[in-house]
């Protein structure tokens, strides 16, 4: 017999799985994370986990309210993919979703994940601009593999999917991270979209962390490198990102690779808006060179 003055421990039966796992990577704003997590927290389906990853920002995140809500703080920055795929390994939810630290859930987001779920292990819904009437979006059902990348991605944030049938993410990519996890996601099952929106897209001017413009263009040229195989074999797709590659490497004022980039974009997919881009890069950069050369002093 224990002695009368052993305490014994309290019984604390296991908490059981959630349904959802909201990850939420992030990096120094606490504002924005603070409307972030109040939006999840508001949810009308409450049987979920948040787990925010703190991606060694400069002020360790810490919260202490809804008991929900976990916070795992990396020892090194890694960006977006590594900061999700840290959330991914401390799921526990039967499905996941994803948000943004500064952008936002209407308070039916997870309902509208429980709808599509209901008819497969892949769902998406809808996105809307904070401060505009509508966002960019599509409808993708059944096998939509062949032609994920033939226009804008669904929004990382919209998506709801089986843990068990998560593919992670690509760490090779500091940003196009969601574009390139989207097209391996899309050969591995099919999807469903719920034509209803779910999430709030913020714009602001905050700077993003280690994702500049160059940073940008340099990945999604790294997708068409490790992808070469499906571009070939999907030239709509190719065209697409190729055009994109264009109009970031001409915002950049790499106007060279912006002209190679819709002159390829073209061949694949002949469309008088590539034209229209194409001419506009060929006298900017004749006007640059000969500005250069305008200042060369004469030998």
């Amino acid at each position: 017999m224990l002695p009368s003055t052993t305490r014994l421990p309290t019984y604390r039966p296991p908490m059981p799985d959630p349904v959802f796992s909201v990850i939420i990577a992030t990096y120094d704003r606490p504002d924005f994370l603070a409307t972030a997590l109040g939006s999840v927290l508001a949810q009308t389906v409450p049987d979920f986990e948040i787990i925010v990853v703190d991606d060694a920002g400069p002020d360790p995140v810490r919260y202490e309210g809804d008991p929900r809500v976990r916070v795992v703080r990396r020892a090194e920055n890694g960006g977006p993919a590594a900061a999700r795929n840290t959330g991914l390994r401390q799921a526990r939810g039967r499905y996941v979703t994803f948000l943004d630290d500064d952008d936002l859930y209407t308070p039916d987001r997870l309902a509208l994940a429980v709808e599509g779920l209901a008819r497969g292990p892949l769902t998406h819904c809808w996105i809307q601009y904070v401060d505009a009437p509508a966002g960019r979006n599509r409808v993708l059902d059944g096998e939509v593999g062949p032609q994920i990348l033939d226009g804008l991605t669904p929004h990382l944030g919209t998506v709801a999917v089986a843990r068990a049938i998560a593919v992670p993410f690509d760490e090779r990519f500091l940003a196009a991270e969601d574009v390139e996890w989207w097209l391996r996601m899309a050969q591995r099952t099919p999807m469903n979209t719920v034509p209803r929106i779910g999430y709030l897209l913020r714009r602001h001017g905050q700077p993003r962390h280690r994702i500049d413009l160059t940073t940008r263009v340099r990945s999604r040229l790294l997708l068409m490198e490790v992808h070469a195989g499906y571009f070939a074999a999907h030239p709509a797709a190719a065209a697409f990102q190729w055009k994109r590659i264009g109009l970031m490497a001409g915002d950049l004022g790499d106007f060279a690779l912006a002209r190679t980039a819709f002159a390829r974009s073209f061949r694949l997919h002949p469309h008088v808006n590539t034209i229209w881009h194409l001419l506009r890069a060929v006298p900017r950069t004749a006007h640059r060179d000969a500005s250069a050369d305008a200042q060369t002093p004469s030998v």
